[in-house]
């Protein structure tokens, strides 16, 4: 996680660096939430994106991004804890509705490696790729900043006691360079 964790802040530094008289194709945004399950635990969202452009010539409301990003989330099952950390990388669509809210989706892949404790003294490594969905609203507060929400569909079969297939809702921000 620390090479992607990396890798995420070079591509945000590259991407600050566009000048100020345009608007760069760059964003990133960070979220944090939980899934809908109580017996769950909290999530995290942190993605960097690079703008392709409008979708269809007579939709130029709709546009199409690339994104890398990483999450993290808590999982438990009577007593069992888990914490899965993936990266991933999806297709997102974002419909400008009006000036200031969108609608969003994405549909990507992901990697992920989660750690079992099964007692204070050791624990398992297990790593699976898969897929993962999303739907969500954005409210530009700026130009550049918008706050954003987000229910994604990413489900995990750790073991037969810890598995989640329930959706993560979040709340974030996404700062546009």
């Amino acid at each position: 996680m620390k090479a992607v964790s990396a890798a995420l802040f070079t591509l945000i530094a590259a991407a600050g660096s566009a000048s100020a008289a345009e608007q760069s194709p760059w964003y990133v945004g960070a979220d944090i939430g939980a899934q809908t399950s109580r017996s769950h635990g909290p999530s995290g969202h942190a993605y960097v994106g690079y703008e392709l452009g409008s979708g269809l010539k007579l939709d130029p409301e709709q546009r199409q991004s690339v994104e890398i990003g990483v999450f993290s989330r808590g999982l438990s099952d009577n007593g069992h804890e888990a914490r899965a950390n993936s990266i991933a990388i999806n297709w997102a669509t974002l419909l400008k509705v009006t000036d200031k809210f969108s609608v969003g989706g994405r549909l990507g892949v992901h990697y992920t490696t989660t750690t079992i404790r099964n007692t204070d003294v050791w624990s398992e490594t297990e790593n699976k790729p898969g897929v993962f969905a999303g739907v969500g609203l954005a409210y530009k507060l700026t130009p550049n900043i918008s706050i954003t929400t987000d229910a994604t569909y990413m489900p995990l079969h750790v073991t037969e006691r810890i598995k989640s297939k329930v959706p993560t809702v979040t709340v974030g921000l996404r700062y546009a360079f």
